[in-house]
């Protein structure tokens, strides 16, 4: 009679929930399109000056965003001088979701997510989408 070797996997849930800021975040567009997935959280992430966009470090974080590239850069009089944005947008429904300062994605120190252009539950607008100005 033939030996049987079989082998199995135990997974549970209590070990996800040991330490949740090393979960992976994932994030949709307004239209509920998935855009993002990191190794961080965005309220946890530190944030421009000039516009309030997240800042996510390149060479630090681990993420997948999935957004097209606009046609053409825009460039936008700051304080100090000019900015070239190459602008990433919503392939649904072309919201200006992200930008980068360098031609080439993630090429560049940064990648910078448009304040309020993301939510974490999907068909729910964030708070800070609509300005209180």
């Amino acid at each position: 009679m033939p030996k049987i070797v079989s082998s199995s996997t135990v997974s549970s849930s209590e070990q996800l929930n040991a330490n949740p800021e090393q979960h992976l975040h994932v994030y949709y567009c307004l239209c509920s399109e998935f855009i993002l997935v990191i190794d961080a959280r965005l309220d946890k992430l530190p944030r421009r000056t000039t516009d309030r966009a997240y800042i996510i470090a390149n060479g630090r974080r681990v993420y997948k965003l999935n957004a097209v590239e606009a046609s053409n850069p825009v460039i936008l009089k700051r304080p100090d001088g000019y900015e070239k944005q190459y602008r990433l947008q919503c392939p649904r429904c072309g919201l200006f979701l992200a930008y980068e300062v360098t031609e080439k994605r993630k090429s560049g120190p940064y990648t910078y997510i448009v304040e309020g252009s993301l939510t974490e539950n999907q068909g729910v607008v964030p708070r800070d989408a609509i300005p209180e100005d």
